[in-house]
């Protein structure tokens, strides 16, 4: 980005998006606000915004600054689990080619969906996945965006009860046939989670590590923030009471309306600019 470039589109402002210092070698001669979501070098700016009070912390910047991410609501698939739990309002199907696969409700369905690098799927997943499936054998899981090398060994921790589908932006329709989203980490420390919200609007309880920007994100409830190893099982366990999971996916809706949709991230970032 260079100052001929602002000057030509005729800029009145520059917003970065977690942007580095390199992709920004000179000044522009207009405001420039940083919108941070990591904990990297970031170009200088004439303000900063972070996407959670967790990441704010970290740079020891003021609560002011802070401007949660907005998701959309995810796209309604075409096969859908037949007594799921609760769903938010159903787009019209004009061409009446829905259909509903009933899931077997022996078994609780429960996602993971993340960028496919080895960052995001450390092999610490696979003992971790197999202690739980030893644990919770009335899961079934999913992942979505688990590196082909890793998958093999995946399904095996999972003692087989696993499906497996490529990364790609529609996948977010699986958030509709989970009963749960669970992500863990030993190691790496979630800014702010973008799938957790994207969760929420789809009434799919998240169970997640409690750390990181994950922390303020179930803060007012629908969801689980885990601790240790039994924090998950525990979690789990406790969703098998459809009432239970009902009134948590309920709760996660609401929250997730209220903080993370599209319109209250415009009301923040826009009062925030001005």
């Amino acid at each position: 980005m260079t100052a001929a470039l602002v000057e030509a589109v005729e800029a009145d402002g520059l917003l970065l998006h977690n942007t580095s210092p390199h992709r920004l070698p000179e000044p522009v001669g207009v405001p420039t606000w940083q919108y941070a979501h990591s904990r990297t070098p970031l170009a200088a700016a004439d303000a900063t915004l972070y996407c959670s009070q967790w990441l704010a912390d970290e740079w020891g910047a003021a609560s002011a600054d802070v401007c949660w991410q907005g998701v959309p609501i995810p796209p309604w698939p075409a096969v859908i689990g037949a007594d799921r739990p609760c769903l938010p309002e159903r787009p019209a199907v004009q061409d009446g080619s829905a259909t509903v696969r009933v899931i077997d409700r022996e078994f609780l369905v429960v996602g993971r969906l993340c960028t496919p690098t080895p960052r995001k799927w450390p092999t610490d997943v696979l003992p971790f996945y197999a202690a739980l499936t030893a644990r919770c054998p009335f899961v079934w899981w999913e992942f979505v965006g688990c590196p082909r090398v890793l998958e093999s060994a995946l399904r095996t921790a999972c003692a087989g009860r696993a499906t497996f589908w490529s990364a790609g932006w529609e996948r977010r329709d699986r958030y509709f046939t989970w009963d749960a989203l669970l992500y863990h980490h030993p190691r790496l420390t979630e800014s702010f989670g973008r799938t957790v919200a994207e969760a929420m609007c789809a009434g799919c309880v998240p169970i997640v590590d409690g750390r990181g920007g994950f922390r303020e994100q179930l803060d007012r409830g629908g969801g689980f923030l885990c601790g240790t190893f039994s924090d998950f099982v525990t979690a789990l366990d406790t969703l098998r009471d459809t009432a239970t999971r009902q009134a948590i996916a309920h709760r996660a809706i609401e929250v997730a309306r209220e903080r993370f949709s599209l319109e209250a991230f415009a009301r923040r970032l826009t009062g925030w600019l001005t």
